[in-house]
């Protein structure tokens, strides 16, 4: 398998994961400072509490992307042969995989605990546990959200990319897959409406498609062509 990924938008992560956690864990000792040596000072004590989640938000999230979800999935998709490319963060697509069974968006998420697709509110939710737990997840690890839709937005920009460059005659196979990193998480896909899959079982779900249409060689190439000049 063929990698490309975007060294310096990692480091620049990193970066910016480290100032926003210290600046939130200042805040929020400035915050418990405020609040029991000037208890009269509640503007102050709101403004470094607020102020400090804010920035602890902004550190997980630019967190989430210095964990490298980039290293987990070509380490999972290694063994793939050399018809299969990866791009991470260097396409207008965040993680796409192309190769003979047509272009797949993966949508990773670092998640803990048991997770399941809620098909009434057409969400993927944190299930068991206390509520102590569950807030603390809320707050400490990436929010779950709603990773069909991002894959919506995505093929989206996907398809817009394409119907500007693409010469063939054939559509492009697209497909999305929602990609759980952490080992440490039971899975309830249920009525989800793409594949959510565990890392390990990733390989397993490209590899195969069930759409009887196939990129050819030329194909492939072009596609490449397109995704490797963006």
């Amino acid at each position: 398998m063929k990698i490309h990924n975007n060294e310096k938008l990692y480091q620049r992560n990193e970066r910016l994961a480290l100032i926003a956690n210290l600046g939130g864990l200042i805040a929020l000792v400035a915050a418990v400072f405020v609040l029991f040596n000037s208890p009269g000072q509640l503007g102050s004590y709101f403004l470094f509490l607020f102020g400090g989640i804010a920035l602890v938000q902004a550190g997980l999230y630019f967190g989430r992307l210095g964990k490298r979800a980039d290293l987990m999935m070509n380490k999972a998709l290694k063994s793939l042969d050399n018809k299969f490319s990866i791009y991470h963060h260097t396409s207008p697509i965040q993680h796409l995989l192309v190769g003979p069974t047509g272009a797949w968006i993966i949508i990773p998420r670092h998640t803990k605990g048991k997770v399941h697709f809620n098909l009434e509110k057409q969400r993927w939710e944190l299930r068991g546990s206390n509520i102590f737990s569950r807030f603390w997840r809320r707050l400490s690890q990436e929010k779950l959200g709603r990773p069909h839709f991002e894959a919506m937005i995505e093929a989206g920009t996907l398809d817009r990319l394409l119907q500007k460059e693409w010469t063939s005659d054939e559509a492009v196979p697209v497909h999305a897959v929602a990609v759980f990193l952490d080992e440490d998480v039971t899975l309830d896909a249920g009525d989800a409406p793409f594949p959510a899959v565990q890392l390990k079982k990733l390989k397993q779900v490209v590899s195969k498609s069930v759409d009887k249409q196939k990129l050819n060689n030329t194909e492939l190439k072009q596609l490449n062509s397109i995704l490797q000049n963006k």
